[in-house]
């Protein structure tokens, strides 16, 4: 395990320097990333290359010197090793054969996680011995939600219409899915886990589509069991849990998710999110993407502001969400000099 300030701030202490790492820090923003995509195959391929994983997960730390690298994958490799038909359209983004109420998810299924996926922790390896020992490496996975509105949508959504009517009209179903999706990614993050992943973060994405009266079943509980079921098995990394959306719902993530730290998203007020968590509760975030993506003063006026909200409390500087693909360079060097000299 390495050692660093951004392991101590997920520990719960105030280091003093912030640490920094940037949600899809490896990706089309970097000319270099663009380089080796374009020699790839297809999107999935790219994500089970090892090799070719680990070297993209490393440009962001070898040109920004980020805190933490995240290894490069997808929330959807999940589906994808359940059998689901996922590819990516250029454009259009994730397509899945959708779930209906008759599909068979089969446990032997389950049983194959390790070996589909065994790309994934083998790109973990390489990364772990490239990296230094004081960056820490970020594994990850969707939680159970998100990946599933995938699953039941056939692809993104806005409205998340057949996945809520799921929800209402086929309980015992979604049930029975919810416990199938929360083992599957146990089993994924253990992968991880035993391959050298420094860290463990669980993305939901959508959570914000869960009517707030169900947000402790299927946003807290699940993530809770997950969280639960890799301690048992002696994985000791810290888990951020980043429930996107769910504005008043992250007092009781934080106090119920069993999480070591809470990722906010760009529309949480980072001077509120201080007042209402537990003390101590490490926080991670939440620099609006757009206000990267433009630069200048109100983006340093932005950081500003987050940083002094968070001052007295364990802070891990973010974004509220990915960064986008046309991103100036400049405009990153900038956040995290800015950042620094706090």
């Amino acid at each position: 395990m390495t050692s660093s300030a951004f392991m101590n701030t997920l520990a719960g202490k105030k280091t003093t320097q912030t640490p920094i790492w940037v949600m899809r820090q490896a990706g089309r923003y970097l000319t270099e990333y663009r380089a080796v995509r374009q020699n790839q195959k297809d999107f999935i391929s790219f994500c089970l290359n090892p090799e070719k994983a680990s070297e993209v997960t490393l440009q962001p730390i070898k040109r920004f010197d980020f805190d933490a690298a995240i290894i490069f994958s997808d929330i959807l490799m999940l589906p994808w090793a359940l059998d689901r038909n996922v590819h990516f359209i250029t454009g259009a983004g994730p397509r899945l054969t959708p779930l209906s109420l008759d599909t068979n998810l089969d446990d032997k299924l389950l049983d194959q996680i390790e070996k589909r996926l065994s790309p994934v922790g083998r790109a973990i390896e390489l990364t772990r011995l490239s990296l230094s020992v004081n960056k820490p490496l970020i594994g990850f996975a969707g939680a159970p939600w998100t990946v599933i509105t995938y699953m039941i949508e056939g692809g993104s959504s806005r409205d998340f219409a057949e996945t809520r009517q799921w929800l209402w009209l086929n309980p015992k179903e979604f049930e029975a899915l919810f416990d199938y999706m929360t083992q599957a990614t146990i089993n994924f993050l253990s992968i991880q886990a035993r391959s050298g992943a420094d860290v463990l973060m669980l993305f939901d994405s959508w959570a914000s589509a869960v009517p707030a009266e169900r947000r402790d079943q299927f946003i807290v509980a699940p993530v809770r069991k997950i969280v639960r079921a890799l301690r048992e098995q002696g994985n000791k990394q810290p888990i951020i849990g980043f429930p996107k959306g769910i504005g008043e719902g992250i007092i009781a993530y934080s106090e119920k998710a069993e999480i070591d730290a809470l990722a906010i998203d760009h529309m949480a007020d980072a001077e509120w999110v201080d007042k209402v968590l537990p003390e101590n509760m490490p926080v991670q975030g939440n620099l609006d993407p757009l206000s990267l993506l433009t630069g200048g003063s109100q983006m340093m006026n932005s950081i500003d502001y987050i940083l002094d909200s968070f001052k007295d409390r364990p802070h891990i500087f973010n974004l509220g969400h990915g960064i986008t693909p046309l991103t100036p360079i400049a405009n990153v060097e900038q956040m995290v000099q800015q950042v620094r000299k706090s």
